[in-house]
């Protein structure tokens, strides 16, 4: 199955690096499921392209963090286990696409879980950009995102 194309509210299995491990020399990241939520795309200078990611993570957001919990109709349509898990809003990779994206676990070609609910996209956009538009966003860049 190829790869599919990068769509606002995919969900990919990304190597997301988390913000306080960057500190850690050699720490790769850690595949998980992460939500799409940018795409830049310029084509008169393909260097500013990208995709923002957001991390969904079973643990609940630390105090220092922010996140939207996803209701079990939401992850079931996305193709997600029952646990409950949440879309932290207040951090974000951006990289190059297709880097860092692998297969689902135990399911070779497959690389995306699905897609989040539009209503439940629109939920966590709101909550993106109202920390975004607070500089309360924390970015990190990946393989030479400015």
């Amino acid at each position: 199955m190829p790869l599919p194309n990068p769509e606002l509210g995919l969900i990919v299995h990304y190597s997301y690096l988390f913000l306080p491990r960057t500190r850690n020399i050699g720490d790769a990241g850690k595949n998980r499921p992460c939500m799409i939520m940018a795409v830049f795309q310029d084509p008169d200078d393909p260097l500013k392209n990208g995709i923002l990611y957001l991390p969904i993570t079973h643990s609940p957001p630390s105090p220092d963090e922010q996140g939207v919990a996803l209701p079990a109709d939401a992850k079931f349509a996305a193709g997600l286990d029952a646990a409950p898990q949440w879309v932290l809003v207040s951090q974000g990779n951006r990289d190059t696409w297709p880097e860092d994206i692998f297969n689902l676990p135990n399911q070779p070609g497959v690389f995306a879980y699905g897609f989040l609910p539009p209503r439940m996209f629109k939920i966590i956009q709101g909550e993106f950009a109202r920390l975004f538009a607070a500089r309360r966003f924390n970015l990190l860049p990946r393989n030479n995102m400015l």
